[in-house]
């Protein structure tokens, strides 16, 4: 099968500065997330030997689930996103270091180090949380080679969990809460959708036009769609409990949510198209941040509450 050109035009070319302040501003996972894939994965007889993460960016998810296991390895295309992940470490069930690689989503099963072929026993792409989510991560990749490289990397019986976060939402707690969020929604929709590829809706929409295993062509029938399971909360914003978002809200000042907009890849090329306003009191997310501020008005501490629709994909190979 002939390599595609995978779609991520922004993260694979970050630089060590621009990777180095994705890391901090963005959060972990909680860690119901990890709970069901690692007790799916357990309950469909997954071993918990080797843990391989693709599209690792800083290695946030990598380190987390490597406590699970004995062996763990984090790919990403972007040699300083790798870089980073190094920088930060980590380490296994087993003590040993976690290991992090160069390696794009279409080709892991041609470029991992020292795992064989069928010795992967959870494979995982996450995603980032919060507005703007992408990251190199599922709906980036070529997905008829990635399932073909996943079916090769996969033993039977181990897991592949897939993961995204759609947008940001203000909980409705936050004082003025329809103001808010309309002033969010202004960033993506009057400033950003110029810049939003495909792959951006892809995630948007909840994966809910991913290519899977069963309908890429050629298929790929290691992964069957009678053992896939797919799990989502919150679409839309709608508290799918009536109390909080699946992966929790939390209270973030103006400040913060301003550096972490401004991590995201769509901002990224905004800014390089309007190098003059990049940063400026035009600056598209400074806007937005201000538009937050009004709509919170005087007696908000300027901080909002604040969570993601999530959405998780566990398939199991035959």
């Amino acid at each position: 099968m002939t390599n595609s050109k995978p779609s991520d035009p922004t993260f694979r070319f970050y630089t060590s500065d621009q990777a180095k302040r994705y890391a901090e501003a963005r959060p972990s996972y909680p860690p119901q997330l990890y709970d069901i894939i690692l007790r799916h994965h357990a309950s469909t007889g997954g071993r918990f030997d080797v843990l391989v993460d693709v599209g690792c960016g800083p290695g946030k998810a990598t380190r987390d689930l490597a406590a699970s296991f004995a062996h763990a390895i984090g790919l990403d295309a972007g040699e300083e996103m790798i870089a980073t992940a190094r920088r930060l470490g980590g380490v296994t069930a087993s003590g040993e270091p976690v290991r992090f690689q160069v390696s794009e989503a279409e080709r892991i099963a041609d470029t991992v180090e020292r795992i064989e072929q069928g010795g992967v026993d959870l494979l995982t792409v996450a995603t980032a949380r919060h507005v703007d989510v992408e990251s190199i991560q599922a709906h980036w990749f070529s997905m008829p080679e990635f399932w073909d490289q996943a079916a090769r990397l996969v033993r039977p019986g181990g897991t592949v969990a897939l993961w995204t976060c759609s947008s940001l939402y203000c909980h409705p707690s936050t004082p003025n809460a329809a103001a808010v969020q309309q002033a969010l929604g202004h960033l993506e929709k009057d400033f950003l959708e110029p810049y939003m590829l495909p792959p951006n809706r892809l995630t948007r929409d909840m994966y809910d036009h991913l290519p899977l295993p069963w309908n890429v062509d050629p298929p790929v029938p290691a992964f069957p769609e009678s053992e896939f399971v797919r799990h989502e909360w919150n679409r839309d914003g709608v508290l799918t409990d009536g109390e909080d978002f699946f992966c929790g809200s939390r209270e973030v000042s103006l400040e913060v949510l301003e550096r972490v907009l401004g991590t995201g890849s769509m901002v990224t090329r905004w800014r390089d198209a309007h190098p003059e306003l990049a940063h400026t009191d035009e600056d598209c997310v400074v806007k937005t941040i201000r538009r937050v501020r009004e709509a919170l008005g005087p007696e908000s501490g300027d901080k909002i509450r604040a969570g993601v629709a999530t959405v998780i994909l566990l398939f199991k190979r035959r």
